[in-house]
């Protein structure tokens, strides 16, 4: 028998407000928000102008308290520089709203702990931004390791394949030296949420951390060494020096191996201006799928291509919206983020010591 009052609720638009409209608001955040059913963004925090065209009827404010006040927010988006999330949390829990954080949400496991726990106080939702677990590469890794077709694994290695041998003049925050400003906090932050997801917390962690290129103001190597109880070995690899950087993703297992190059397409396509759910969105070139080689334990030779399943960024603010209405699990626990901090604070002691950190 249905729950009127619970269909009622779930029929409820959600008003969600957005601080930043940088690369992470602009791609990452508005048209997916936008595509969400019960989702409607109504109000920016930037100094630019969003298109009309594409982001119809925003309210646009300067600063954030403007964003706080007027029109009645349900859902509160930070995507500001990173210094500014904790506090800017701290401030939207207080006013009642339920808030997403946009990587890295702190700099420390402690002050993420704050936030919790004034979002336990406020009684209100707290979710890290971590859409590249929806990246189809990704989701393919995980469904190729749910179907244990590579045997126990022993081998995991996941690189970011970015080339920048000069580093970019960059305008604000994002060109001044910032604990959380280079490689290990930004692209680093993904490669960790997405090992610890699959693997849980590691023994130790051994990490390299540099900065390279003349000029450069942040680090711009992370080498992570995980290891795992099991004998479990995790590399995460990110060398803006590295013009050749290997595949995104090598496993090997006792039955098998797996490898794949190149990027998730959706940043691509949003940068070039597509709005994702149109046409084949997520869906990756046939040329790009990975290779799978493995006996399957019983005989069994398999080798080939394997389809890249659609990458789907989407699904977060779908999460999202299900836990705001219908009360489920958020699509990523604010437990995660304390997590990932505790490993990325352990590779920069490591770093800094040049010894294996325990977890």
């Amino acid at each position: 028998m249905s729950d009127p009052e619970s269909e009622k609720k779930s029929e409820q638009t959600y008003r969600v407000g957005l601080a930043g409209w940088g690369l992470a608001g602009r791609y990452f955040h508005a048209p997916f928000i936008r595509q969400t059913p019960g989702l409607e963004l109504v109000r920016i925090m930037t100094g630019r102008r969003p298109d009309p065209n594409l982001f119809p009827g925003l309210t646009v404010v300067d600063s954030f308290e403007d964003l706080l006040t007027g029109d009645a927010l349900d859902l509160l988006v930070i995507a500001t520089p990173n210094r500014l999330h904790v506090p800017q949390a701290l401030a939207a829990l207080a006013a009642g709203k339920h808030v997403v954080v946009e990587k890295p949400v702190a700099e420390t496991a402690a002050a993420w702990q704050e936030v919790i726990a004034a979002a336990e106080t406020a009684g209100r939702l707290l979710i890290p931004f971590h859409n590249r677990r929806w990246d189809g590469d990704f989701l393919t890794v995980q469904q190729l390791l749910e179907a244990g077709l590579l045997g126990p694994l022993h081998t995991f290695a996941s690189r970011w394949p970015k080339y920048r041998p000069l580093p970019k003049a960059r305008a604000g925050w994002k060109g001044e030296p910032d604990p959380t400003g280079g490689v290990l906090y930004d692209l680093g932050s993904h490669l960790v949420d997405q090992a610890l997801h699959l693997f849980g917390m590691p023994a130790t962690v051994y990490a390299q951390v540099a900065r390279q290129r003349p000029g450069a103001v942040n680090d711009d190597l992370m080498r992570l060494h995980l290891h795992y109880p099991d004998g479990l070995d995790v590399l995460l690899e990110v060398d803006l020096l590295n013009g050749l950087p290997g595949p995104r993703f090598h496993l090997r297992g006792r039955e098998g191996t797996f490898e794949k190059f190149g990027l998730d397409p959706q940043e691509a396509r949003l940068i070039k201006g597509a709005m994702p759910g149109a046409g084949a969105w997520g869906r990756e070139a046939k040329e790009a799928w990975g290779t799978l080689r493995a006996t399957g334990g019983a005989g069994l030779h398999i080798s080939g291509k394997v389809e890249t399943l659609p990458g789907d960024y989407g699904a977060f603010y779908r999460g999202i919206y299900r836990a705001l209405a219908h009360g489920d699990p958020p699509p990523v626990a604010p437990a995660a983020a304390t997590r990932q901090l505790q490993l990325l604070e352990a590779a920069r002691r490591s770093a800094a010591t040049n010894q294996a950190e325990p977890l």
